[in-house]
């Protein structure tokens, strides 16, 4: 991967633990659209196949940070457990701790 590219999966992970520093239990994010954004906001040009890579590599440090049960994506939204309630949360991308 791209060094410009590893930087960016290093700056979203990041921001994921920053938002956990809050003493929240999940963090919700539209993280297909916060990669677009990032790619705009860093000038860089892009192909859909960059994305993926990027989006790939962003599962993959999250899961290994957090734990494989508690990354939660591929669908728009997702039902997860929360003080023994059933919780929607509408985001692509939920990471429960």
């Amino acid at each position: 991967m791209k060094k410009e590219l590893m930087e960016l999966v290093e700056n979203y992970v990041n921001w994921i633990g920053v938002q956990f520093e809050d003493n929240v239990d999940f963090v919700g994010d539209d993280y297909i659209d916060s990669i677009e954004d990032m790619f705009e906001e860093a000038k860089i040009p892009y192909i859909e196949d960059e994305i993926s890579q990027v989006m790939e590599k962003i599962i993959q440090l999250l899961k290994q940070k957090y734990g494989e049960d508690n990354i939660h994506y591929g669908a728009p939204e997702h039902t997860i457990s929360h003080n023994d309630q059933l919780k929607t949360i509408y985001n692509q991308l939920v990471i429960t701790k």
